[in-house]
């Protein structure tokens, strides 16, 4: 029997591979990216790369496994914006996945900085976590990589400024402190968006360092371009990177975060909030904490794909790595 089922139906006929379960997606002959390739020559626009690594993750592990079910997912895709913009001129590098050795991102933080920090000048990185500790090593080669003039824009449930959490500098109740420190970064260079959950210790970090706190609560009252003028108030002539931890998505839509409390932004707020930022200097994007084993229907996987293709058509439409900047 041909391992492909005809299915005749009212419209044609259409093909079934056997060996799809009910809970996955046939990717079968479709390229991953949504088929967005690397130039011919010279440096890509957007260059990926994934870290594996769930050993942060106090909760729930599971995220190690996000950067490989990303790209299969990826597959599924156009490169066509949600207000139907195509961007298929953009190039995509997929460097696939960094090599890790045994122990926490403490070990790792130096040779997967470096990694990053080797993405070609005009090129934006995309990092793939893992858990959030993937953004201390991301922060520290775009700091490097930008000379300094670098804003960060973190979107999380979570602060993730504790100087130590559950015994561990190296938690990702830690992955910004640890970015900052290691990194040299000023923190009123950070904006945090769409926080529901914190430790005493992050509020009084947050308040005696001068980082801008959006909560969540605030974010859901927030609409036209109050987020973009927010951090356009202050970045002048710096970039903007991006660290989205899916759990800043409230468990009803990504019920594949590990967040205990219900609260968070909804996918529309998180699209509506990225589009806000075109006219922003883009650095680049690392996206944390998708746990496809915990992900049923990959519906948190889903979500943090729309919003990275949504964020690689901005580099052709409206915003690159190369604008000025809104001040």
């Amino acid at each position: 029997m041909d391992p492909d089922l005809d299915c005749g139906t009212g419209r044609g006929h259409f093909r079934v591979s056997q060996g799809v379960s009910d809970q996955d997606f046939d990717t079968a002959g479709l390229k991953p990216w949504g088929g967005l390739m690397p130039p011919a020559a010279g440096a890509p626009d957007v260059r990926i790369l994934g870290v594996p690594m769930d050993r942060g993750s106090l909760y729930r592990p599971g995220a190690a496994k996000a950067p490989a079910a990303l790209r299969k997912l990826s597959a599924i895709f156009a490169p066509v914006t949600e207000h139907a913009e195509l961007f298929d001129t953009v190039t995509v590098q997929d460097d696939g996945d960094l090599t890790l050795i045994d122990g926490d991102m403490g070990v790792n933080v130096d040779a997967v900085a470096k990694a990053i920090e080797k993405t070609p000048a005009g090129t934006l990185p995309i990092v793939l976590g893992g858990d959030h500790t993937t953004a201390s090593p991301t922060l520290i080669a775009q700091q490097r990589r930008l000379n300094g003039r670098l804003s960060i824009l973190y979107i999380d449930a979570h602060p993730d400024l504790n100087d130590s959490s559950r015994h561990s500098r190296w938690s990702n109740g830690c992955a910004l402190r640890r970015g900052l420190e290691m990194g040299q970064i000023d923190p009123r260079k950070v904006t945090l968006l769409g926080c529901r959950d914190y430790d005493w210790e992050e509020v009084q970090f947050i308040r005696k360092m001068g980082i801008t706190l959006v909560t969540a609560a605030t974010a859901h009252r927030w609409t036209g371009s109050q987020l973009a003028d927010e951090i356009g108030s202050r970045i002048g002539g710096d970039a903007l990177h991006i660290s989205l931890d899916i759990d800043s998505l409230d468990p009803s839509i990504a019920p594949g975060t590990g967040v205990p409390s219900a609260g968070g932004l909804t996918s529309r707020e998180l699209l509506d909030f990225l589009r806000q930022l075109r006219g922003v200097r883009l650095a680049g994007l690392d996206v944390d904490e998708v746990a496809p084993p915990l992900d049923v229907g990959h519906v948190t996987s889903l979500a943090a794909l729309k919003f990275i293709f949504e964020y690689i058509g901005m580099v052709k439409l409206g915003t690159t790595s190369g604008s000025t900047g809104r001040a």
